[in-house]
Protein backbone atom coordinates (compact mmCIF):
# COMPACT_ATOMS: atom_id res chain seq x y z
CA UNK A 1 0.00 0.00 0.00
CA UNK A 2 2.81 2.41 0.88
CA UNK A 3 4.61 1.52 -2.35
CA UNK A 4 1.46 2.24 -4.39
CA UNK A 5 1.09 5.61 -2.66
CA UNK A 6 4.73 6.49 -3.42
CA UNK A 7 4.26 5.64 -7.11
CA UNK A 8 1.09 7.75 -7.11
CA UNK A 9 2.92 10.74 -5.62
CA UNK A 10 5.81 10.35 -8.08
CA UNK A 11 3.58 10.21 -11.15
CA UNK A 12 1.33 13.01 -9.87
CA UNK A 13 4.34 15.27 -9.31
CA UNK A 14 5.63 14.36 -12.75
CA UNK A 15 2.31 15.23 -14.41
CA UNK A 16 2.13 18.58 -12.61
CA UNK A 17 5.66 19.57 -13.65
CA UNK A 18 6.23 17.74 -16.96
CA UNK A 19 2.71 16.88 -18.18
CA UNK A 20 2.46 13.34 -19.59
CA UNK A 21 6.20 12.68 -19.55
CA UNK A 22 5.61 9.41 -17.65
CA UNK A 23 3.78 8.11 -20.72
CA UNK A 24 6.39 9.34 -23.15
CA UNK A 25 9.64 8.62 -21.31
CA UNK A 26 9.12 6.10 -18.49
CA UNK A 27 6.17 3.79 -19.16
CA UNK A 28 7.52 0.38 -20.22
CA UNK A 29 4.23 -0.65 -21.82
CA UNK A 30 4.16 2.51 -23.93
CA UNK A 31 7.79 1.99 -24.96
CA UNK A 32 7.03 -1.60 -26.00
CA UNK A 33 4.07 -0.47 -28.10
CA UNK A 34 6.20 2.21 -29.74
CA UNK A 35 8.99 -0.27 -30.48
CA UNK A 36 6.54 -2.65 -32.13
CA UNK A 37 5.01 0.28 -34.01
CA UNK A 38 8.40 1.25 -35.43
CA UNK A 39 9.06 -2.39 -36.28
CA UNK A 40 5.73 -2.61 -38.06
CA UNK A 41 6.49 0.56 -39.99
CA UNK A 42 9.74 -0.97 -41.20
CA UNK A 43 8.15 -4.31 -42.11
CA UNK A 44 5.19 -2.78 -43.95
CA UNK A 45 7.27 -0.05 -45.58
CA UNK A 46 5.45 2.81 -43.91
CA UNK A 47 1.96 1.51 -44.72
CA UNK A 48 -0.14 1.84 -41.59
CA UNK A 49 -3.74 1.30 -40.57
CA UNK A 50 -5.43 4.72 -40.63
CA UNK A 51 -8.40 5.90 -38.56
CA UNK A 52 -10.18 9.03 -39.78
CA UNK A 53 -9.66 12.14 -37.65
CA UNK A 54 -13.33 12.34 -36.67
CA UNK A 55 -13.54 8.73 -35.46
CA UNK A 56 -10.12 9.01 -33.83
CA UNK A 57 -11.18 12.03 -31.76
CA UNK A 58 -14.32 10.24 -30.56
CA UNK A 59 -12.37 7.11 -29.60
CA UNK A 60 -9.85 9.21 -27.63
CA UNK A 61 -12.57 9.86 -25.03
CA UNK A 62 -12.88 6.13 -24.28
CA UNK A 63 -9.91 6.25 -21.88
CA UNK A 64 -11.67 8.92 -19.82
CA UNK A 65 -14.72 6.65 -19.54
CA UNK A 66 -12.41 3.80 -18.46
CA UNK A 67 -10.89 6.14 -15.85
CA UNK A 68 -14.30 7.17 -14.48
CA UNK A 69 -15.47 3.55 -14.38
CA UNK A 70 -12.25 2.43 -12.68
CA UNK A 71 -12.49 5.11 -9.98
CA UNK A 72 -16.19 4.42 -9.43
CA UNK A 73 -15.70 0.67 -9.11
CA UNK A 74 -12.71 1.10 -6.81
CA UNK A 75 -14.74 3.45 -4.64
CA UNK A 76 -17.66 1.00 -4.41
CA UNK A 77 -15.61 -2.17 -3.90
CA UNK A 78 -12.76 -0.74 -1.84
CA UNK A 79 -10.20 -2.49 -4.08
CA UNK A 80 -8.33 -1.67 -7.29
CA UNK A 81 -10.63 -3.98 -9.23
CA UNK A 82 -9.03 -3.29 -12.63
CA UNK A 83 -5.76 -5.04 -11.68
CA UNK A 84 -6.58 -8.52 -13.11
CA UNK A 85 -7.87 -7.00 -16.36
CA UNK A 86 -5.06 -4.53 -17.06
CA UNK A 87 -2.52 -5.50 -19.76
CA UNK A 88 0.12 -3.36 -18.00
CA UNK A 89 -0.16 -5.58 -14.91
CA UNK A 90 -0.06 -8.69 -17.09
CA UNK A 91 3.17 -7.40 -18.62
CA UNK A 92 4.63 -7.06 -15.13
CA UNK A 93 3.86 -10.74 -14.43
CA UNK A 94 5.36 -12.24 -17.61
CA UNK A 95 7.80 -14.25 -15.51
CA UNK A 96 4.92 -15.93 -13.66
CA UNK A 97 3.00 -17.97 -16.23
CA UNK A 98 0.70 -19.42 -13.57
CA UNK A 99 -0.59 -15.95 -12.71
CA UNK A 100 -0.97 -15.05 -16.40
CA UNK A 101 -3.21 -18.04 -17.02
CA UNK A 102 -5.30 -17.54 -13.89
CA UNK A 103 -5.47 -14.19 -12.10
CA UNK A 104 -4.32 -12.04 -15.02
CA UNK A 105 -5.79 -14.09 -17.87
CA UNK A 106 -8.02 -11.30 -19.24
CA UNK A 107 -5.22 -8.77 -18.88
CA UNK A 108 -2.86 -11.19 -20.65
CA UNK A 109 -5.29 -11.60 -23.56
CA UNK A 110 -5.63 -7.81 -23.84
CA UNK A 111 -1.84 -7.52 -23.71
CA UNK A 112 -1.42 -9.89 -26.65
CA UNK A 113 -4.12 -8.08 -28.65
CA UNK A 114 -2.51 -4.71 -27.90
CA UNK A 115 0.99 -5.83 -28.86
CA UNK A 116 -0.16 -7.43 -32.10
CA UNK A 117 -2.23 -4.32 -32.88
CA UNK A 118 0.80 -2.11 -32.28
CA UNK A 119 2.38 -3.48 -35.44
CA UNK A 120 -0.40 -1.83 -37.42
CA UNK A 121 -1.41 1.15 -35.27
CA UNK A 122 1.03 2.84 -32.90
CA UNK A 123 0.23 3.12 -29.16
CA UNK A 124 -3.34 1.89 -29.55
CA UNK A 125 -3.82 1.29 -25.82
CA UNK A 126 -2.29 4.66 -24.88
CA UNK A 127 -4.55 6.57 -27.24
CA UNK A 128 -7.87 4.93 -26.49
CA UNK A 129 -7.94 2.81 -23.33
CA UNK A 130 -5.30 3.74 -20.73
CA UNK A 131 -6.97 5.23 -17.61
CA UNK A 132 -3.60 6.34 -16.21
CA UNK A 133 -2.89 8.30 -19.38
CA UNK A 134 -6.30 9.95 -19.08
CA UNK A 135 -5.56 10.91 -15.48
CA UNK A 136 -2.14 12.38 -16.32
CA UNK A 137 -3.69 14.26 -19.25
CA UNK A 138 -6.12 15.98 -16.89
CA UNK A 139 -3.49 16.81 -14.26
CA UNK A 140 -0.98 17.86 -16.91
CA UNK A 141 -3.22 20.71 -18.03
CA UNK A 142 -1.85 22.84 -15.18
CA UNK A 143 1.79 22.18 -16.14
CA UNK A 144 3.74 25.07 -17.70
CA UNK A 145 5.99 22.60 -19.55
CA UNK A 146 5.20 22.10 -23.22
CA UNK A 147 6.53 21.79 -26.74
CA UNK A 148 6.49 25.18 -28.48
CA UNK A 149 6.57 25.90 -32.18
CA UNK A 150 8.13 29.03 -33.69
CA UNK A 151 5.98 29.76 -36.73
CA UNK A 152 8.58 32.19 -38.11
CA UNK A 153 11.21 29.45 -38.27
CA UNK A 154 8.95 26.51 -39.19
CA UNK A 155 9.47 25.32 -42.80
CA UNK A 156 6.24 23.26 -42.87
CA UNK A 157 8.08 20.00 -43.68
CA UNK A 158 5.57 17.97 -41.67
CA UNK A 159 8.18 15.71 -40.07
CA UNK A 160 6.92 16.54 -36.56
CA UNK A 161 3.41 15.34 -37.40
CA UNK A 162 4.74 12.24 -39.11
CA UNK A 163 6.99 11.16 -36.23
CA UNK A 164 4.50 11.84 -33.40
CA UNK A 165 3.40 8.48 -31.91
CA UNK A 166 0.16 10.07 -30.65
CA UNK A 167 -0.74 11.74 -33.98
CA UNK A 168 -0.78 15.26 -32.52
CA UNK A 169 -1.12 17.92 -35.23
CA UNK A 170 1.95 19.92 -34.21
CA UNK A 171 2.74 21.75 -37.44
CA UNK A 172 -0.76 23.18 -37.82
CA UNK A 173 -1.22 24.10 -34.15
CA UNK A 174 -3.24 27.29 -33.74
CA UNK A 175 -1.11 28.24 -30.77
CA UNK A 176 2.67 28.30 -30.47
CA UNK A 177 2.28 26.20 -27.32
CA UNK A 178 1.21 22.60 -27.94
CA UNK A 179 -1.53 22.16 -25.34
CA UNK A 180 -3.11 19.02 -26.81
CA UNK A 181 -3.66 16.63 -23.88
CA UNK A 182 -2.59 13.76 -26.17
CA UNK A 183 0.99 15.04 -26.24
CA UNK A 184 3.11 12.67 -24.14
CA UNK A 185 6.23 14.87 -24.17
CA UNK A 186 8.42 12.20 -25.73
CA UNK A 187 10.38 14.94 -27.56
CA UNK A 188 10.39 12.93 -30.80
CA UNK A 189 9.20 15.99 -32.71
CA UNK A 190 11.88 18.24 -31.19
CA UNK A 191 14.63 15.72 -31.97
CA UNK A 192 13.39 15.20 -35.54
CA UNK A 193 12.84 18.84 -36.52
CA UNK A 194 15.48 19.81 -39.17
CA UNK A 195 15.17 23.55 -38.54
CA UNK A 196 17.00 24.75 -35.44
CA UNK A 197 14.77 26.77 -33.14
CA UNK A 198 11.52 25.83 -34.87
CA UNK A 199 10.54 23.39 -32.11
CA UNK A 200 11.59 23.55 -28.48
CA UNK A 201 10.42 22.08 -25.17
CA UNK A 202 10.46 24.03 -21.94
CA UNK A 203 8.55 25.97 -19.32
CA UNK A 204 8.38 29.19 -21.36
CA UNK A 205 9.80 30.82 -24.47
CA UNK A 206 12.91 31.79 -22.55
CA UNK A 207 13.21 28.65 -20.40
CA UNK A 208 14.05 26.06 -23.03
CA UNK A 209 15.36 22.63 -22.05
CA UNK A 210 17.51 20.41 -24.20
CA UNK A 211 15.65 17.09 -24.74
CA UNK A 212 18.40 15.15 -22.91
CA UNK A 213 18.24 17.50 -19.92
CA UNK A 214 14.45 17.29 -19.90
CA UNK A 215 14.63 13.49 -19.85
CA UNK A 216 17.16 13.50 -17.00
CA UNK A 217 14.95 15.82 -14.95
CA UNK A 218 11.91 13.62 -15.61
CA UNK A 219 13.79 10.52 -14.46
CA UNK A 220 15.12 12.32 -11.37
CA UNK A 221 11.67 13.57 -10.36
CA UNK A 222 10.14 10.14 -10.78
CA UNK A 223 12.82 7.97 -9.18
CA UNK A 224 13.99 10.22 -6.31
CA UNK A 225 10.94 9.50 -4.07
CA UNK A 226 11.21 5.79 -4.90
CA UNK A 227 14.92 5.62 -4.07
CA UNK A 228 14.33 7.59 -0.85
CA UNK A 229 11.53 5.20 0.15
CA UNK A 230 13.64 2.18 -0.73
CA UNK A 231 16.46 3.44 1.49
CA UNK A 232 14.05 3.45 4.44
CA UNK A 233 12.59 0.01 3.54
CA UNK A 234 9.24 1.61 2.68
CA UNK A 235 9.30 0.46 -0.92
CA UNK A 236 9.92 -2.95 -2.46
CA UNK A 237 11.43 -3.03 -5.97
CA UNK A 238 11.44 -6.76 -6.70
CA UNK A 239 8.24 -8.88 -6.52
CA UNK A 240 7.63 -10.80 -3.31
CA UNK A 241 8.30 -14.13 -5.03
CA UNK A 242 12.01 -13.30 -4.97
CA UNK A 243 12.06 -13.06 -1.17
CA UNK A 244 13.23 -15.73 1.23
CA UNK A 245 11.58 -17.68 4.00
CA UNK A 246 11.57 -20.86 6.04
CA UNK A 247 9.22 -23.61 7.08
CA UNK A 248 7.16 -26.16 5.17
CA UNK A 249 3.67 -25.87 3.64
CA UNK A 250 1.34 -28.87 3.35
CA UNK A 251 2.56 -29.55 -0.22
CA UNK A 252 6.24 -29.22 0.64
CA UNK A 253 6.43 -25.50 -0.03
CA UNK A 254 8.13 -22.99 2.20
CA UNK A 255 5.95 -21.46 4.84
CA UNK A 256 7.08 -18.88 7.37
CA UNK A 257 8.58 -15.40 7.49
CA UNK A 258 11.15 -13.67 5.34
CA UNK A 259 13.93 -11.56 6.81
CA UNK A 260 11.53 -8.65 7.24
CA UNK A 261 8.90 -10.68 9.07
CA UNK A 262 6.48 -10.93 6.13
CA UNK A 263 4.25 -14.03 6.12
CA UNK A 264 4.60 -16.25 3.07
CA UNK A 265 3.56 -19.62 1.68
CA UNK A 266 5.92 -20.89 -0.99
CA UNK A 267 6.65 -17.93 -3.25
CA UNK A 268 3.45 -16.11 -2.24
CA UNK A 269 3.33 -13.41 0.40
CA UNK A 270 0.29 -12.30 2.34
CA UNK A 271 0.12 -8.96 0.55
CA UNK A 272 0.02 -10.77 -2.82
CA UNK A 273 -3.56 -11.74 -1.97
CA UNK A 274 -5.92 -8.93 -2.97
CA UNK A 275 -9.58 -8.45 -2.17
CA UNK A 276 -10.57 -8.91 -5.82
CA UNK A 277 -9.13 -12.43 -6.05
CA UNK A 278 -11.58 -15.33 -6.08
CA UNK A 279 -11.33 -18.25 -3.71
CA UNK A 280 -10.44 -20.47 -6.68
CA UNK A 281 -7.61 -18.15 -7.70
CA UNK A 282 -6.23 -18.04 -4.17
CA UNK A 283 -6.40 -21.83 -3.92
CA UNK A 284 -4.50 -22.19 -7.20
CA UNK A 285 -1.94 -19.52 -6.32
CA UNK A 286 -1.15 -21.11 -2.95
CA UNK A 287 -1.33 -24.66 -4.30
CA UNK A 288 -3.79 -25.31 -1.50
CA UNK A 289 -6.93 -27.39 -1.97
CA UNK A 290 -10.16 -25.41 -1.87
CA UNK A 291 -11.35 -27.66 0.98
CA UNK A 292 -8.35 -26.86 3.16
CA UNK A 293 -8.56 -23.17 2.24
CA UNK A 294 -12.18 -23.09 3.40
CA UNK A 295 -11.28 -24.89 6.63
CA UNK A 296 -8.57 -22.33 7.36
CA UNK A 297 -10.93 -19.36 7.10
CA UNK A 298 -14.11 -21.02 8.32
CA UNK A 299 -16.17 -21.14 5.13
CA UNK A 300 -18.76 -23.85 4.43
CA UNK A 301 -17.79 -26.50 1.85
CA UNK A 302 -20.48 -25.36 -0.60
CA UNK A 303 -19.29 -21.72 -0.66
CA UNK A 304 -18.99 -20.50 -4.33
CA UNK A 305 -15.40 -20.74 -5.51
CA UNK A 306 -15.84 -17.79 -7.87
CA UNK A 307 -16.67 -15.40 -5.04
CA UNK A 308 -13.90 -13.03 -4.02
CA UNK A 309 -12.17 -13.09 -0.66
CA UNK A 310 -13.74 -9.69 -0.01
CA UNK A 311 -17.20 -11.20 -0.48
CA UNK A 312 -16.19 -14.11 1.75
CA UNK A 313 -15.09 -11.70 4.48
CA UNK A 314 -18.39 -9.83 4.26
CA UNK A 315 -20.40 -13.07 4.48
CA UNK A 316 -18.46 -14.00 7.63
CA UNK A 317 -18.79 -10.53 9.15
CA UNK A 318 -15.02 -10.22 9.01
CA UNK A 319 -12.39 -8.34 6.98
CA UNK A 320 -10.05 -9.31 4.17
CA UNK A 321 -7.07 -8.74 6.47
CA UNK A 322 -8.47 -11.16 9.08
CA UNK A 323 -9.04 -13.89 6.48
CA UNK A 324 -5.55 -13.41 5.06
CA UNK A 325 -4.10 -13.76 8.56
CA UNK A 326 -5.96 -17.06 9.01
CA UNK A 327 -4.69 -18.37 5.67
CA UNK A 328 -1.07 -17.56 6.49
CA UNK A 329 -1.13 -18.73 10.13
Amino acid sequence: MIGTFIIFISTMSLAIVFRRSFCGQICAFGALQEFLGNLGRSIFKGRRFVITTKIDRIFRYLKYLVLIFTVAMSWMTGILWITPYCPYNALGHMADFQSLTSIYLIGFILLIITLIGSFFYERFFCKYLCPAGAFYAIIGKISPFAVRINKDKCIDCGLCNKICPMNVNIMNSKSEKITDSECINCNECVNTCPKKGALNAGFSKKTVLHPILATLLVLALFFTPIIAAKSTDSFQILPNKFGSGSGIHENGKDKGLNDKGQSKIGNVYMKDITGSMTMSEISSLLDLSIKNLYIKIGLPENYPENNTIKQAAESLGSTVSDLKNKIFE
